[in-house]
């Protein structure tokens, strides 16, 4: 009797189910050790596969370690990139008003906190690292979202968007933005808060809101 081979779409799916635990695997794991303590069979084990997974779906767990990596930049760039929309909004002709409307959707997308917890583990830790991890993050999600606000920046100040002084004010304010996800206990005991509330995220709205409307854009250069 002849048992019929499963279709081959049936192990590219097991395979994808495979590559997505491995994935996840890896950013729970990296998240909670770092990079250099998380073992290859701690992240099988983690995934519920076998060790020689790894390097059949990735060559290996550097290469597992940047997949990770890409799959967050991905879907932090495609929400990153919604956020910045009024940037673009020939509706709205204030591009003051544009840049606060994107700082403050990029505000409640950190606030939000809708990311496993491990993610944003994982990301704190290839940031304090500034490795290959992070690059990708970087590159993909980060750089495209700096650029975009840079630009509109230096329309409402006048600035050169090379001006580093200018550049330097925008990261400090994205910068500043991320730690209410990554450094949120300063904020929660220095407010003595237990959580973020609503009404306390409109107090926070109104302070990007003040930074933009105010002469920190526009500031002179120290010599």
């Amino acid at each position: 009797m002849n048992i019929a081979s499963p279709p081959a779409n049936g192990h590219k799916a097991r395979s994808s189910k495979t590559r997505s635990h491995l994935i996840e695997a890896a950013i729970e794991v990296i998240g909670a050790v770092g990079y250099e303590g998380a073992s290859t069979r701690a992240l099988a084990k983690t995934a519920n596969t076998t060790l020689s997974a790894i390097p059949y779906h990735f060559g290996g767990k550097k290469e597992l370690y940047l997949a990770a990596a890409d799959m967050i930049a991905e879907h932090a760039a495609g929400r990153f990139d919604k956020a910045l929309d009024p940037l673009d909004d020939n509706s709205i002709a204030d591009k003051t008003v544009r840049l606060e409307q994107a700082l403050t959707n990029f505000l409640n997308i950190i606030l939000e906190n809708a990311e496993p917890y491990s993610w944003t583990s994982f990301v704190a830790r290839c940031t304090y690292d500034n490795d290959e991890a992070f690059t990708v993050i970087y590159e993909r999600a980060i750089a495209p979202m700096l650029e975009r606000l840079v630009q509109t920046a230096s329309d409402v100040s006048g600035r050169a968007p090379d001006d580093e002084a200018l550049r330097l004010r925008i990261s400090a304010i994205v910068t500043s933005i991320i730690s209410f996800r990554f450094l949120r206990g300063i904020i929660l005991r220095g407010m003595a808060w237990s959580e973020i509330q609503s009404s306390s995220i409109g107090q926070i709205e109104g302070m990007v809101r003040d930074l933009c409307r105010s002469d920190f854009l526009a500031a002179n250069r120290t010599k």
